[in-house]
C-alpha cells in the first residue's frame, strides 16, 4: 500500500483475496499454527491494515490473527457512485465472508475506533462466532446521543457530510484541505500518515465521506446491551478522536463489560510499539 513506509514496522503476514458482491475482498492473517486460537480484529473503515503491525507483532505470539481492508476505499480503479453499500452489516458479512474462507468458526474478536462498532454488531449477529470482544477506542457515535463529544468528532460531523454530497464538492475541499496540509506533512510520524489515509485523495476522501455517513447513526448502546459475550472496553484519558466517557456508557451498556481506562493512552495507543494498552488487551485474553 502507498502508505507503508521504510521505517515502519512491517506486516508479516498472508495477504489473500476473494470475490463477494462482485468486489474485491483483501484480507491478511498470520501463517496458522494449530495451536494458536483464532483472533479477528475489525480496523476502522479507510484505515490501511498496516497501522496493525505493532499490534501484530504482540498478538501473534499466541494468536491466528486475521484482519480485511475496507470496501472500496482501497481499490481506487473499481466504479464508485456513492450509492454502494457501506453499512456497518455489510463491513460485518465481509467479516464473516473471510473467517469462512479460512474456515474459522469459532475465534476472539477486536474492534478498534469505528472497527469497534462492527465488532458489537458482529458479536450479536454471531455469538456462536465470537467467544470474547475487545473494543478499543471507540468510534460508537454516542456524541450525536447527547454524550461526551471532542472536537476533532464534531470537526468530522460537519465536514464530511458535505464532502458525501457530489466529487465535485470533495475535490473542491480537497484542494483547500491539500494547500492547509501541505506545511505539515514534513512534520506527521509515519504512523499518522497512515492514519491520515482516507484524506491522501479527493477519490479516497469522497469514499470515506460516504463510508461515514452510512455510519454516521450506528445505535451503539442498543447492539452492547444485546452482547453476551465477556467484553473488554478500552479508554484513553488522552484519546482526541472520542472522550473516555463513551467508554464507560458503553462498559454500562454491556452485560458482561470489564472497563479500562488508560489516563495516559491515547486514540493510537494500540497501533503504538510496546503500548501498555496492547499489555491490558493481552492480559484479557490470558496472555
Amino acid at each position: 500500500m502507498s502508505t507503508t513506509h521504510a521505517d515502519w514496522p512491517g506486516l508479516d503476514c498472508e495477504r489473500r483475496s476473494l470475490i463477494r458482491d462482485g468486489l474485491v475482498l483483501r484480507y491478511h492473517h498470520t501463517t496458522p499454527a494449530p495451536h494458536k486460537l483464532w483472533l479477528v480484529v475489525a480496523l476502522p473503515f479507510g484505515i490501511p491494515v498496516s497501522v496493525l503491525a505493532p499490534a501484530l507483532a504482540a498478538l501473534r505470539p499466541a494468536f491466528n490473527v486475521i484482519t480485511w481492508e475496507s470496501r472500496y476505499l482501497f481499490d481506487l480503479d473499481v466504479p464508485f457512485t456513492g450509492e454502494e453499500a457501506l453499512a456497518p452489516d455489510d463491513h460485518v458479512d465481509d467479516m464473516l465472508a473471510v473467517l469462512a474462507a479460512l474456515q474459522v468458526d469459532r475465534c476472539r474478536l477486536i474492534g478498534y475506533c469505528s472497527g469497534a462498532g462492527f465488532a458489537l454488531l458482529a458479536a450479536t449477529r454471531r455469538p456462536d462466532c465470537f467467544r470474547d470482544v475487545v473494543l478499543v477506542s471507540g468510534e460508537f457515535q454516542l456524541f450525536r446521543r447527547g454524550h461526551a463529544a471532542t472536537a476533532y468528532q464534531h470537526s468530522i460531523d460537519g465536514f464530511l457530510p458535505v464532502v458525501a454530497q457530489s466529487r465535485e464538492t470533495a475535490a473542491a475541499i480537497f484542494t483547500t484541505m491539500a494547500e492547509v496540509s501541505a506545511a505539515a506533512a514534513d512534520e506527521e510520524t509515519q504512523l499518522q500518515r497512515q492514519m491520515n489515509a482516507p484524506f491522501t485523495s479527493e477519490e479516497r476522501l469522497f469514499r470515506y465521506a460516504c463510508s461515514y455517513m452510512a455510519y454516521r447513526d450506528f445505535d451503539a448502546l442498543t447492539l452492547a446491551r444485546q452482547v453476551t459475550q465477556p467484553t473488554l472496553v478500552i479508554g484513553g484519558g488522552c484519546d482526541e478522536h472520542t472522550r473516555p466517557e463513551n467508554a464507560h456508557a458503553i462498559a454500562d451498556a454491556l452485560p458482561r463489560a470489564t472497563l479500562h481506562v488508560d489516563e495516559h493512552a491515547d486514540h493510537y495507543a494500540f497501533c503504538t510499539p510496546d503500548s501498555p494498552v496492547l499489555d491490558a488487551i493481552m492480559r484479557h485474553l490470558g496472555h
